[in-house]
């Protein structure tokens, strides 16, 4: 069950007010949000989130609860920039009882309590004609992530990530999108990269055709996700038009990407996933619906 509330004026001055609540099983959320586009009438916007989560991973429970101060701004017609003040505390524990049996897995290390006091940075250059269903364009950005000590917290690490795709109009109102995205998250003076920063390869938003995290680390004797510390994706989209009244499309893709464990060396060597999918700009907002097959399953995994 989800529920949002947003006023997109308040007070007449232009403010966004948001409150957001998210409720089943895998995912408990709350969620406050304020923002101001335009702070004291300039190009730079102002953003502060309140939140508190709580996630079921499978192979480790998550509760966080944090706030985010963001200043954005506009820096040409095209390209925008942003960077956020965060603070989190977390805290993981084990709901399969896994690490009684596997104490050394590198989930089982990291269970209790941990805080993330850092910065966030985006810089983003955006020609999409159409945001939500372009036919032509590009958008590529950029981040860098750093958690650090020395404003309270006790995780110590960096991460940085880079995201482009290209929008090229076909005949008969189709397309081809081409994604590729690498990131990678390493911890500092000894510090394991937080849970939280890792890359789960696999999942509608990364590998389609691959359970969440699978196309990433397995622990080999219990099968628990380990997360990736780099990740190296391109999916490919053949997108076709299947109702303009009901803003409804199709896609055909092939989605060829991993996540690499700290000790993998980056390699192309990727694992593969081809499939269709659905997508419906409803008035609820995008949704979307898909199925993939895992193009070269090992023994034991599931083929889709």
């Amino acid at each position: 069950a989800i529920a949002d509330i947003t006023e997109g004026n308040l007070g007449g001055n232009g403010w966004m007010g948001r409150i957001r609540g998210q409720l089943g099983q895998q995912r408990t959320l709350g969620l406050i949000t304020f923002r101001n586009p335009y702070l004291n009438d300039s190009l730079t916007s102002m953003q502060i989130d309140v939140y508190r989560s709580m996630t079921n991973y499978v192979t480790y429970f998550e509760k966080k609860g944090g706030a985010s101060l963001t200043f954005g701004r506009w820096l040409s017609e095209y390209v925008s920039g942003s960077i956020s003040l965060v603070a989190e505390q977390l805290n993981f524990t084990d709901p399969n009882g896994t690490c009684a049996a596997s104490p050394t897995l590198f989930v089982c290390q990291q269970l209790g309590d941990q805080t993330t006091t850092g910065f966030r940075t985006s810089l983003a250059r955006d020609t999409r004609d159409y945001y939500l269903d372009p036919r032509t364009g590009t958008r590529t950005s950029v981040g860098f992530d750093f958690g650090t000590p020395y404003l309270g917290g006790t995780n110590n690490f960096y991460k940085y990530y880079l995201d482009a795709v290209k929008y090229t109009p076909l005949p008969f109102d189709t397309r081809f999108a081409l994604r590729g995205r690498f990131g990678e998250a390493k911890g500092l003076n000894d510090k394991p990269v937080p849970l939280t920063e890792l890359f789960f390869v696999g999942g509608i938003n990364t590998m389609r055709g691959f359970v969440f995290g699978r196309a990433g680390p397995v622990d080999p004797v219990t099968g628990s996700l380990l997360g990736a510390a780099k990740e190296l994706i391109f999916n490919n989209d053949f997108i076709f038009t299947i109702s303009q009244e009901a803003k409804l499309n199709g896609v055909i893709f092939f989605d060829y990407g991993k996540g690499f464990g700290a000790d993998e060396s980056l390699s192309f060597n990727l694992r593969s996933a081809a499939g269709i999918e659905g997508r419906w700009i409803s008035p609820f907002g995008p949704l979307r619906a898909a199925y993939g097959g895992n193009l070269n399953p090992p023994g034991g995994e599931r083929k889709g």
